[in-house]
């Protein structure tokens, strides 16, 4: 199935950056009303209709909800307890 032909002039909004999903063909912009799962270095963007995954983008590129540093050194520091626990049991085995 083809998309219609895009004009270079922008949306109401303004912008121009508009996610569709391909399973149901819903549009919206990317700042729009997409699941927004955090991941520890990026975002993935799923459809709120059908879940279908869509995008995974790094927290620099501007997009909304960034990681905040408390919880990326928390995570960070949950997996190095984990891997210090792993060697410790490796080393009594």
């Amino acid at each position: 199935m083809s998309r219609p032909e895009t004009t270079d002039a922008p949306g109401p909004s303004g912008r121009k950056a508009v996610l569709f999903c391909p399973d149901c063909e819903r549009s919206s912009p990317v700042e729009g009303d997409w699941i927004v799962r955090e991941r520890t270095r990026s975002v993935e963007l799923r459809c709120p209709d059908c879940g279908t995954y869509l995008t995974e983008r790094n927290h620099d590129r501007g997009l909304e909800r960034p990681t905040t540093l408390l919880v990326r050194l928390w995570s960070a520091w949950v997996r190095a307890a984990t891997a210090w626990l792993r060697s410790v049991r490796r080393t009594r085995v």
